[in-house]
């Protein structure tokens, strides 16, 4: 409960996280660069499972 509180106090108005704000300006720009990397690499890998899944069950329908 106390976790919830805290998460609800760090987002100001706007609905920023400063918390993450904060810890995006604590990394190097090396840091930030990879953590972005990283970021493009997981939305990449999650697109292409869901049009790998969509492409199966189209497939799968097909056959049925």
């Amino acid at each position: 409960m106390d976790q919830m509180v805290q998460e609800t106090e760090t987002r100001d108005v706007c609905g920023v996280d400063k918390g993450l704000v904060a810890m995006f300006l604590k990394m190097s720009p090396e840091e930030r660069l990879r953590s972005n990397d990283n970021a493009v690499r997981a939305i990449l890998e999650l697109r292409n499972a869901f049009r790998n899944q969509k492409i199966n069950r189209r497939g799968s329908q097909r056959t049925s």
